[in-house]
């Protein structure tokens, strides 16, 4: 289905005039502006991983809890306990990526 002539001529002189407004922008010299390029700070990235450490351990302790009880017909103690057990890994586990973190910045 094509564009009516009329609503690509109003297309484009939007498209002109956003392009206007991005140069003016750029012009102003935002500090606050990261450019099109933002770059994760690797201490960022390193906090990144600790969570998502943490989480694997979460979800790995409740899939097993799950199967657990799944295969032996019980009720969900088994998932509980996993559950409890993967939280209590992950924190540790989080903790000392965070630690090895700290004792990078601070060499």
């Amino acid at each position: 289905m094509a564009i009516p002539e009329d609503t690509q001529k109003k297309m484009d002189a939007l498209d002109i005039r956003i392009q206007d407004a991005r140069k003016v922008h750029k012009e102003t010299n935002d500090p606050y502006d990261l450019g099109d390029e933002e770059e994760e700070s690797p201490d960022a990235k390193k906090s990144a991983r600790a969570g998502s450490e943490f989480l694997s351990n979460v979800f790995a302790g409740a899939f097993l809890g799950y199967g657990i009880d799944w295969y032996l017909e019980t009720t969900p103690l088994a998932m509980i306990l996993f559950i409890l057990l993967g939280f209590i890994t992950g924190v540790i586990r989080a903790n000392a990526a965070m630690r090895k973190n700290d004792e990078e910045n601070n060499k």
